[in-house]
């Protein structure tokens, strides 16, 4: 109570006491403004003390934001372990009457076996072999092949039906776990000893 009728009574005055610092009966000082209002003076430690406090707690609000916002950057975008995707275009030399397989090729449950290549009036012959490893019954597939000199340079690109089953005939169907000839694979190039073969599967249809 006392602080306050002294306040009073040194605000009524505050025209000849404006922006004047008093010194209360405890030993605190208070600053009289020009504007009617009045603050406790601080000594430079206590200054200091706050001013402290201040940038420490401002620290901590920044780190808590800060952390808050990599929480909540982990939880939107998480790691994600995932399987690399295979290519499925394959490519070799092909030697011409060797004698192992030129290739494998394998897209969804089915295997398609490019045998020995030969050369026979002006073609490049490879036979074809088809196992259905999956649990549905092919009823078409469909290979791209493409064969190069040795240099390169593209000599035949052909898209070839290795597998076609008859319309509506189940029994034409290859079946599960079953294996079958495919469709003989022929492409017109120049007569060579040696030529570089890719082939990729480009479709499989079941039923």
């Amino acid at each position: 109570m006392k602080i306050w009728i002294t306040l009073a009574t040194l605000l009524t005055t505050s025209s000849v006491y404006a922006a004047e610092v008093v010194s209360l009966s405890d030993g605190r000082q208070v600053k009289l403004n020009d504007d009617f209002t009045w603050e406790y003076v601080l000594k430079k430690a206590e200054q200091k003390a706050v001013e402290t406090t201040l940038e420490k707690v401002e620290a901590i609000e920044a780190a808590a934001v800060e952390a808050s916002t990599t929480a909540v950057e982990a939880i939107a975008a998480p790691t994600m372990a995932t399987i690399p995707v295979v290519n499925k275009k394959v490519g070799t030399t092909v030697v011409v009457n060797a004698k192992k397989p030129t290739m494998q090729l394998s897209d969804s449950g089915v295997d398609v076996l490019i045998g020995s290549a030969r050369y026979q009036n002006g073609e490049l012959i490879l036979p074809t072999s088809i196992t259905n490893q999956s649990s549905q019954s092919v009823i078409q597939v469909e290979v791209e092949v493409q064969v190069f000199d040795m240099s390169g340079k593209q000599l035949a690109k052909e898209n070839v039906t290795v597998w076609q089953s008859i319309k509506r005939m189940a029994d034409t169907y290859l079946r599960p776990q079953q294996a079958e000839q495919g469709k003989v694979i022929k492409l017109a190039v120049p007569q060579s000893q040696q030529y570089q073969f890719s082939a990729e599967v480009l479709e499989v249809k079941t039923r």
